[in-house]
């Protein structure tokens, strides 16, 4: 199977099978009307296809195992993941026609996002910061994010797409 097609089925089926979910929970009061199923963004990072899963109750990164790249692992194990901008812990989910995948959770609930496209946008910048390195803010230069960085990285990837400092939640936690 080729990178093109593998990364189409497997987007295909990740779609599918979360639509499925959808219908069965039709006339929950936590869905967001303005929201569908969508998988934004997904490409090759190390072993895995990343990417954003857009639901009308989540929006999530998720890692699917390329081709012959995955072991099973138990639903619900946790497993930290280095990105460039710092450590996040996704958690293992398998779902019927998909198989295995890794979920780390970007927002939820998502009742304050106003539509697909501010959905897309979110997902599309949540990647990018994903991505990008750390910058030291003394000098603007590229660092390494440290272990014991005080602030959560997703804390801090969210105030990064926001414009916002993390140095007040640093004081405060210290």
């Amino acid at each position: 199977m080729t990178a093109g097609v593998e990364h189409a089925s497997l987007i295909q089926a990740l779609e599918h099978r979360f639509r499925q979910v959808q219908m069965g929970m039709a006339d929950l009061p936590f869905l967001n009307p303005c929201l569908q199923v969508q998988a934004v963004g997904f490409q090759p990072w190390q072993s895995w296809w990343l990417g954003v899963l857009i639901t009308p109750w989540f929006m999530n990164f998720v890692l699917l195992p390329r081709a012959g790249e995955s072991s099973p692992e138990p639903v619900g194990t946790e497993r930290a993941f280095d990105f460039p901008c710092g450590r996040f812990t996704f958690i293992c989910g398998r779902e019927t026609g998909l198989g295995q995948y890794w979920s780390c959770s970007l927002l939820s609930p998502v009742q304050e996002v106003n539509s697909q496209h501010e959905a897309e946008a979110i997902a599309r910048a949540s990647l990018q910061q994903l991505l990008a390195a750390g910058v030291d803010a003394g000098t603007g230069s590229q660092r390494a994010p440290a272990p014991d960085d005080r602030v959560p990285p997703r804390r801090a990837l969210l105030r990064r797409m926001l414009g916002q400092s993390t140095t007040a939640d640093e004081a405060s936690s210290k």
